[in-house]
């Protein structure tokens, strides 16, 4: 699962890839789960930092709402990467963060 801010300021994405070598242009398209309307239809470069990972810079459009989106990232009309996205607002993106609380028992 990804996580973007939605904000409309770049940011750096991480997709997993799926060992095919790209042709083409990337494109990056995000569906809302809700009402399956497509939200972004981005073209995108990947920074080819790493061979696990598409290094995207994303700027989500004005107007989207925040939720679950499913993604795929293709190149003329091959799917390289699919899963799915959550737009919102994250103090960290992709962090859970659970308070630890210990107790100390007498003897």
């Amino acid at each position: 699962m990804l996580y973007l801010q939605n904000t409309q300021e770049a940011q750096t994405l991480l997709v997993p890839k799926n060992g095919t070598i790209p042709e083409g242009d990337l494109t990056f398209t995000a569906k809302s789960t809700i009402d399956l309307a497509t939200e972004m239809d981005l073209q995108v470069v990947d920074l080819d930092i790493s061979s696990l990972y598409f290094h995207l810079s994303v700027i989500v459009p004005e107007g989207c709402p925040t939720g679950e989106y499913e993604y795929s990232v293709q190149a003329d009309d091959q799917i390289l990467s699919r899963g799915l996205l959550v737009l919102g607002e994250f103090s960290r993106p992709g962090q859970y963060e659970k308070p630890i609380e210990y107790e100390q028992y007498e003897s």
